[in-house]
């Protein structure tokens, strides 16, 4: 096993094809690194490739709402973002009522669990249950196939995982489950759960990582911990990278200039400090390539005081190679 923080060499990364091929895809990353976004722009970008595509979120995040301005994305129904892209709310106790009715068969029976306050304090209580469900929820979405036309009911499935500690138990419940139950329904559900989430050509994980010290050491780290408990991490994502405005060798004429003074020296000093802000976004591009072992796909700094459809669309188009391959 890989410790955390290990270096990777590019032969060690998870086996399987391009994230383009994968998909059900989860992100998950570090509070504030931009994850939700970075969901919601791998769902318009397959959608604006001929996609039909799914974003789900968990835990009660309520974010794509807010990102698409959209009417409440609930638990009940898929909500429609834009063409060809839609977005659920799975709730783990929504989640679990369905999972007992798949179960039991007895409609009324259900019905008396559920609105049961003891047996909600037992299913919130339950080891790893609210988080099986979940993965399961996520899972039938992932494989369910439209009876009219035997196709998957969506081409692509992106789940909007919790931060990264969360979102790495949450992936691994169904393994833990696997190997801990005895045995019956529910042993026998996480192994499907389990092949499907570990499967490298159906499944990736994409981390998501601001060019910051803290976040790709983070990332790095959370790479090593999905790989232990064999879930496959097929890209990285550096949110938040600026622009390249100037290049080394324009640095000699800017510090001339900058140790004059008035508005033009005022300018060039602005100059530097954007050059060495692009130096160090690299230098954790290249260190986050290093570390993970798989591509880094870089998204641009969106500068606004909210993230409006049209900053999706931009960060939508630097994931254009990230999108399903022969989608239509």
């Amino acid at each position: 096993m890989t410790s955390p923080g290990a270096r990777l060499r590019p032969d060690d990364a998870s086996a399987g094809p391009p994230l383009a091929e994968r998909r059900l895809r989860f992100v998950l990353g570090k509070g504030g690194a931009g994850k939700s976004t970075v969901a919601a722009a791998l769902g318009l970008a397959a959608a604006r490739a001929g996609a039909r595509a799914l974003v789900a979120e968990v835990a009660g995040q309520h974010q794509v709402s807010r990102l698409f301005r959209a009417a409440d994305v609930g638990s009940e129904r898929e909500t429609e973002l834009a063409p060809g892209l839609f977005g659920i709310s799975i709730d783990a106790e929504r989640a679990t009522e369905e999972y007992l009715a798949g179960q039991l068969k007895i409609r009324p029976l259900v019905e008396v669990l559920t609105r049961s306050r003891a047996f909600h304090s037992f299913a919130a209580a339950a080891p790893g249950l609210p988080e099986l469900v979940t993965v399961g929820k996520i899972w039938s979405l992932a494989i369910a196939i439209d009876r009219s036309t035997g196709r998957p009911v969506w081409d692509t499935v992106i789940v909007d995982c919790p931060a990264t500690g969360h979102g790495i138990a949450l992936l691994a419940t169904a393994g833990n489950v696997e190997e801990l139950a005895a045995g019956g329904p529910i042993r026998d559900q996480a192994a499907r759960i389990q092949e499907v989430v570990t499967h490298p050509a159906a499944t990736g994980v994409v981390i998501v990582a601001l060019p910051e010290e803290l976040a790709v050491t983070e990332a790095v780290e959370a790479a090593a911990l999905l790989r232990e408990h064999s879930l496959p991490v097929a890209a990285t994502v550096l949110n938040g990278v600026r622009p390249v405005r100037f290049s080394l060798a324009d640095a000699p004429a800017l510090e001339r200039v900058a140790r004059g003074e008035g508005p033009v020296a005022g300018a060039a000093r602005a100059a530097l400090a954007h050059l060495a802000h692009q130096r160090a976004d690299a230098a954790y591009r290249e260190r986050l390539a290093e570390g993970v072992g798989v591509p880094v796909i870089a998204l641009p700094r969106v500068i606004g005081r909210h993230m409006d459809i049209r900053a999706l669309e931009r960060l939508a188009d630097g994931l254009e190679e990230s999108v399903p391959v022969g989608a239509a």
